[in-house]
């Protein structure tokens, strides 16, 4: 009787002394955590990837709640989980409760999602929104609030941009990618080269109309009729973006076609160009554009810009997953040693291939961009990973987005993720706090200077 009560009083003291062990340890990790998350606060963040957008590119629309779901991740969300598409037009053509009895029940059931949850925080941090989830009642207010910033949408991005703790946003115009004119008190220009890759292989005929490429070399006095004349508008391109103050080339060709760039040679390609474009197998027009993508690297090397290269996951509903595996790039790391090379997104869902990259390369960067939207704890893993294996000053952040409450809520959201993996590897003695707050000014400013050279 006596051992079984001593058995007893000694288990019941271990519970105890790990309840209290456990408990102490939690309460040091909220204390260490907020601090960071105070710190992460103050950081003049600089954002190295966003689309964002006048609300006039999308069309003369009135904006409400729903044109900003419509321009957002989340719309993809309501797609997958049974709605139907959220459009502009339906977002300006019915009422708010028509709109709620349309996508109400698609909002709901996507309310554990990451693109769910770092969508309503902009709306905490740019309109003291304070509810849960989003509801119909809700939704009308919202929607006054930002018809209301939308009548002078310059003086709102202003006020949203610095409230949100922006420095400086990468612009990459995916949707106007020759444009050089942007606002350089928020912005720093991007050079979006997929066109200059995807028409290589599409020579227009003497009876074709001309693509984008082509026409607007056409307007600028380029005659292009061998693959000489193509380098050369595209080597005036690079200059002129160098000239407007173009901080990298961005590729995010894994939407249309596999990352996977093939050793073609000059002769071979020159030839192929030679051929009309109509008479090109889909593999020869594949070595054009392989061989394209490569002299532009060659052309970044020369004007001293990195290359950021979409990987991994793919925006939207439906797409070659494939396409976008980090691993796929791994020739052009070893062929182009003094490249420097941004992947982005994490690689996701080839989380570990990414990171594997990044620790073999000293030339190729790590960028969280996107990968917090896509799936918080997916982010908090990954870039535990991160700090596993390469060293915290190749890690970057960027939010790619398209409207400012959507950035918004990214850098929220990307803040909590870092600031949480921080404050768990103080706790654990991996790190001490002081390192922990360079890591965070790295993550979200200074690794970008450094790489860009701002």
């Amino acid at each position: 009787m006596i051992n079984k009560v001593c058995i007893r009083l000694l288990f019941w003291s271990f519970v105890t002394i790990t309840v209290l062990l456990v408990a102490g340890c939690g309460d040091e990790y909220d204390r260490v955590y907020k601090r960071l998350r105070e710190h992460a606060g103050q950081i003049k963040v600089i954002d190295t990837h966003e689309h964002q957008r006048l609300p006039e590119t999308y069309g003369e629309y009135s904006f409400g709640f729903y044109h900003l779901v419509a321009a957002s991740y989340l719309a993809a969300d309501i797609r997958t989980a049974g709605g139907t598409g959220v459009s502009f037009r339906l977002a300006d053509s019915l009422g708010p409760d028509q709109l709620w009895e349309t996508y109400g029940r698609a909002l709901d059931n996507s309310q554990a999602t990451s693109y769910y949850g770092h969508f309503l925080r902009g709306f905490r941090k740019l309109y003291g929104f304070s509810d849960l989830f989003f509801t119909n009642e809700n939704v009308k207010v919202l929607s006054s609030q930002i018809e209301e910033n939308y009548r002078d949408y310059d003086a709102w991005f202003r006020e949203a941009f610095r409230k949100s703790g922006f420095d400086l946003m990468f612009k990459d115009q995916h949707w106007d990618p020759f444009n050089t004119e942007i606002d350089t008190e928020y912005f720093a220009l991007v050079f979006n080269i997929n066109l200059l890759v995807s028409e290589a292989g599409k020579k227009p005929g003497q009876t074709d109309s001309l693509r984008s490429v082509y026409r607007r070399a056409a307007g600028e006095g380029f005659k292009i009729a061998g693959l000489d004349d193509y380098l050369s508008y595209c080597d005036h391109l690079f200059r002129l973006n160098i000239e407007k103050g173009a901080v990298a080339v961005k590729n995010s060709q894994a939407y249309s076609r596999t990352l996977n760039y093939e050793e073609v040679s000059y002769e071979e390609a020159k030839s192929l160009y030679d051929k009309p474009s109509a008479s090109l197998s889909p593999e020869e027009v594949k070595k054009i554009e392989d061989f394209l993508f490569q002299w532009i690297i060659e052309e970044a090397v020369r004007y001293d810009l990195p290359v950021q290269i979409h990987t991994g996951y793919l925006a939207g509903n439906g797409n070659s997953l494939e396409n976008g595996r980090p691993v796929k790039l791994n020739n052009l790391f070893l062929k182009y040693p003094d490249a420097r090379f941004d992947l982005f997104h994490g690689g996701y869902p080839w989380t570990d291939e990414f990171v594997a990259l990044g620790k073999m390369f000293p030339n190729v960067y790590l960028n969280l961009v996107w990968l917090p939207q896509i799936s918080r704890e997916k982010a908090v893993s990954t870039l535990g990973t991160m700090l596993d294996c390469v060293p915290y000053n190749k890690i970057l952040w960027g939010g790619d987005c398209h409207l400012i409450e959507e950035s918004a809520g990214s850098l929220d959201y990307a803040l909590d993720v870092v600031s949480e993996v921080l404050a768990e590897r103080v706790c654990r003695g991996l790190l001490n706090e002081e390192r922990a707050l360079n890591i965070l000014d790295g993550i979200f400013r200074e690794n970008a200077r450094a790489l860009f050279k701002l």
